[in-house]
């Protein structure tokens, strides 16, 4: 128990119990993604930005392919990434639920990726003659060295793209245990879908 004639003890006792209350108040889960907020809009979905130190290619499965890619016969490029997987999950999940998705590069090709600052991308969205809204989306964390983990952090904005209001937000930051036996791309697939959970 503090004695209540140690002033130093009390500040520290107390300090200890306001980083404790503040903690809790920061573990408030965020608001899934609601169709209501885009109506009868379309959603583009650009590129998911990539902020991490690597480039989340995911591995190749066939053997041949690897050692065309070393022998510079096919290029790393055209190999499937984390944002690549996302991007086309994000599009899918959103056409299950009745809603317009599409890529921007549909559109017009230079759009295929845009600022993640949402008043920019939305001014550059109106400026190359999009309507309704942008879903932007970041890796800022994906970490999948650790054997049967997955530390990720993405950060995901919907933005109203006639005057760059900020609709919906949303931080997916976890660990995820991985249940399958050491396939890489599987496990970046499973990662994939529990972020794609998260979200709605």
């Amino acid at each position: 128990m503090v004695h209540e004639n140690n002033p130093r003890l009390m500040r520290a006792w107390l300090l200890s119990v306001l980083v404790a209350v503040c903690a809790c108040a920061t573990q408030t889960p965020q608001a899934r993604f609601k169709i209501q907020l885009v109506g009868e809009n379309t959603v583009w979905i650009p590129a998911v930005r990539n902020s991490t130190d690597g480039d989340l290619r995911l591995p190749g499965t066939n053997p041949l392919r690897s050692l065309a890619e070393m022998a510079g016969k096919i290029s790393l490029d055209e190999r499937a990434t984390v944002m690549t997987l996302l991007r086309e999950s994000l599009k899918r999940e959103l056409e299950q639920r009745k809603v317009r998705a599409r890529f921007p590069e549909e559109h017009d090709a230079r759009f295929a990726v845009l600022p993640s600052g949402h008043e920019t991308a939305a001014r550059i969205a109106r400026d190359g003659g999009l309507e309704g809204t942008v879903l932007l989306s970041e890796i800022r964390r994906w970490d999948a060295e650790a054997p049967g983990l997955v530390r990720l952090w993405v950060e995901f904005k919907l933005v109203r793209i006639d005057d760059a209001g900020l609709l919906w937000e949303r931080r997916v930051q976890k660990v995820i245990p991985t249940n399958r036996s050491g396939n890489l791309a599987e496990i970046h697939q499973d990662a994939v879908k529990e972020v794609i959970r998260e979200l709605f």
